[in-house]
């Protein structure tokens, strides 16, 4: 090793990193590199971030769409991995955020392709893109998306297509459990309202579970352990049956269920979200020695379920 020669330093870029799965991911690759001066992690948000993350990263606070070139040519990244997705209240919302992600998206492309060593990219979408499936698919699947993903779709698009200039690696989480996600608002807050655990539709629909460390860890499995170019479905549990889902986190906290039909989900919900609730979900993958090789923080479904109560009921 030449004594003289200017060690290199990898760029771990988080786009989204103050939402949901990137602040978790951020997290991840800090508690990882804590002790790798030649790691470093640049995090993208628009909203305000932890303290202790604005210390430990290069924090850029600016929307997708305004991500100037300069930041990577400072930062050349390595690995960037995009959990932004632009969100919307209602339909005609997510229609213009759709359309708005569609131009930062291709924009954001353009400039990673440009830049002399590309980086490797890996995209967070989800299993809505799968439509609704009785049998569990796996990353040859066709993309059908339903609910949020018919406009989260739009926005994708540029990271669908292969490019010939850079490794974009597309991953597929399934429903991510943690404590800001739909289990908040569908199962615990209608709960603590109502002293019922709703079992959205018939019950029979198939989840695959995940929690939101595990998909950070995953993605970071993808981009370091994972093949060029190809698709991931991210997924902890085995499968289970929504209603399996509600009676164990009734029984944890014992009150009893209650059905709510596809009608009573519409007019309480709206039809985005009774066709996310009710569709079934399941998903395998290709990549069994990949998938293999990853160690689990939460390999339990039923007793990831029991910790988060128990965190909510706590405090």
């Amino acid at each position: 090793m030449d004594p003289f020669k200017k060690p290199i330093i990898q760029y771990h870029w988080v786009i989204g990193a103050t939402g949901f799965v990137g602040k978790h991911l951020v997290h991840e690759l800090l508690e990882r590199y804590q002790n790798d001066p030649l790691v470093q992690i640049v995090a993208v948000g628009h909203h305000r971030i932890e303290p202790i993350v604005m210390e430990k990263t290069h924090f850029l606070m600016m929307p997708l769409g305004r991500i100037e070139k300069r930041w990577f040519i400072r930062f050349p990244p390595t690995h960037l991995y995009h959990c932004a997705r632009m969100a919307g209240g209602n339909d005609f919302f997510r229609s213009i955020a759709s359309a708005i992600g569609f131009r930062a998206n291709t924009r954001l492309k353009k400039i990673l392709e440009d830049l002399p060593s590309p980086p490797v990219v890996v995209y967070c979408s989800g299993t809505l893109m799968y439509g609704n499936n009785k049998e569990a698919v796996d990353e040859s699947a066709l993309i059908r998306p339903i609910s949020y993903a018919r406009k989260y779709e739009r926005a994708e698009r540029p990271w669908y297509k292969k490019s010939k200039k850079m490794d974009i690696r597309m991953a597929f989480p399934a429903w991510i459990f943690g404590g800001d996600s739909w289990f908040m608002s569908f199962y615990i807050k209608p709960s603590q309202l109502r002293k019922k655990v709703p079992i959205y539709g018939l019950g029979d629909q198939q989840m695959s579970l995940i929690h939101v460390q595990d998909v950070a860890g995953q993605l970071i499995h993808v981009a370091e352990q994972g093949t060029k170019s190809n698709h991931y479905n991210i997924y902890g549990s085995e499968l289970i049956t929504q209603e399996n889902f509600a009676k164990t986190l009734a029984d944890e906290i014992d009150i009893e269920t209650e059905l709510l039909s596809s009608d009573e989900i519409e007019i309480k919900y709206g039809k985005t979200v009774n066709e996310a609730l009710t569709s079934s979900m399941p998903i395998k993958t290709q990549h069994r020695d990949w998938r293999a090789s990853y160690k689990f923080k939460f390999p339990d479904w039923s007793k990831m379920v029991r910790e988060l109560i128990s965190t909510v009921y706590d405090n």
